[in-house]
């Protein structure tokens, strides 16, 4: 056990992409930073759809190794069938190896000098005037350790946020994903419908040779929505998806404010920085993080670590990502209130008039809503039940 000395500079929690990126810039800069992570290495457990965006693995150079397959095209199927192709000219994202993603990204955090504790359950947190105390048990023996600051990266379903005085708001989506072995399909398809996955959307993906991934985002039970999905994507090949294949995880549905405290800040999954659209949150909590590190950096240079000038990170980080976000979340209530049948209409209206062929030009896999409110409006003022589409916006807006 360890005593009351400061260990540390920074403890992050949580060794997934976000939490290693911003231990990698904290300790490039010269200060001692310690990665505690609750599984037995990063990457491990998957949750994540896969799908990373060309922008991004460009922005913070990620590693190309994990790449599985490019995306050039995408599928949209509404309830009834109706498909829209999308043709993307050129890659506009990638199907990757999530864990190798991780694994690469802890490995460069470890060579900046950051130092990674695994298969630790980091169980209580304690500020006080000098630092965070932090308490849990490593490999089953007692652990503690202190550190003038800590950041959460701990995903969607931690308690510690709570215990350091940050958000309490738990809203979520749930998502659930099966790797299958069957044959990749040529690209990504996507299904709407309010029947079919309530409040979000189901997907097939290409995933490693001879190998795809089915998964849904969904309001209502993962499960039974996931099986819904695969019916339509696999066939009889459904059969093939145990239920020990399958990985349940919460996604946040709305940002999880406040992100900081005295001594404390959140990031990722945890401060609810994901698209609302989908739940992707592999960019914005990278984005995030880089915001974090510089925040912290200018704190521990300057011994100012209180939540007052700690702020500062969620002034940022929310000028950054919260028009995307607050429109994501119009454009999500939007697609919910819109029944399935207007849904085929829509899609029947857009397939007529040629729409996919301007897709490409609105769609951006990172910045969803700004382009999409536009195309919602333009879908359903084509559409045979258009004035009820745009009467249901209307009201979302107000």
């Amino acid at each position: 056990m360890r005593g009351s000395r400061l260990d540390h500079d920074i403890v992050v929690v949580g060794a997934g992409p976000v939490g290693c990126e911003c231990a990698r810039r904290l300790a490039a800069l010269g200060y001692h930073v310690a990665v505690v992570e609750e599984h037995e290495r990063a990457g491990d457990p998957v949750h994540c759809t896969g799908i990373i965006s060309a922008h991004a693995y460009q922005a913070f150079d990620l590693p190309m190794e994990a790449v599985q397959s490019e995306l050039t095209a995408a599928e949209l199927v509404s309830p009834g069938g109706v498909t829209l192709r999308v043709e993307l000219n050129g890659t506009r994202a990638y199907s990757v190896d999530r864990g190798r993603v991780d694994l690469a990204l802890a490995t460069r955090a470890e060579q900046a000098g950051a130092v990674f504790r695994y298969d630790l359950k980091v169980r209580d947190l304690r500020v006080d005037g000098s630092g965070v105390t932090l308490e849990g048990r490593c490999r089953g023996e007692p652990w503690r350790a202190r550190a003038r600051a800590a950041v959460l990266a701990t995903g969607a379903r931690s308690r510690l946020p709570r215990l350091a005085g940050l958000a309490a708001d738990h809203r979520a989506m749930c998502g659930a994903q099966a790797e299958v072995p069957v044959p990749s399909p040529a690209t990504m398809r996507v299904w709407v419908g309010r029947r079919l996955v309530p409040g979000g959307f189901g997907w097939v993906v290409p995933g490693a040779d001879g190998w795809s991934r089915v998964g849904v985002l969904t309001r209502a039970n993962g499960r039974q929505a996931l099986h819904a999905i695969a019916g339509r994507a696999l066939g009889e090949a459904r059969e093939l998806i145990g239920d020990g294949s399958v990985r349940v995880h919460p996604v946040p549905a709305a940002p999880r404010c406040p992100t900081c405290a005295d001594r404390v800040l959140s990031v990722g999954d945890a401060a609810g920085q994901v698209k609302m659209t989908t739940g992707g949150g592999v960019y914005y909590g990278l984005l995030a993080a880089r915001v974090a590190s510089e925040v912290l950096a200018s704190g521990l240079a300057q011994g100012r670590l209180d939540a007052r000038y700690l702020m500062r990170y969620e002034q940022l980080w929310k000028q950054l990502l919260g028009p995307e976000q607050r429109a994501g979340q119009i454009l999500r209530r939007l697609a919910c209130s819109v029944p399935d049948e207007t849904v085929d209409a829509i899609f029947r209206s857009a397939e007529a008039q040629g729409l996919s062929r301007y897709l490409v030009d609105l769609l951006d896999f990172d910045w969803h809503a700004r382009p999409g409110v536009g195309l919602a409006l333009s879908m359903l003022a084509g559409s045979p039940d258009g004035g009820r589409g745009l009467s249901w916006l209307k009201r979302l807006l107000s």
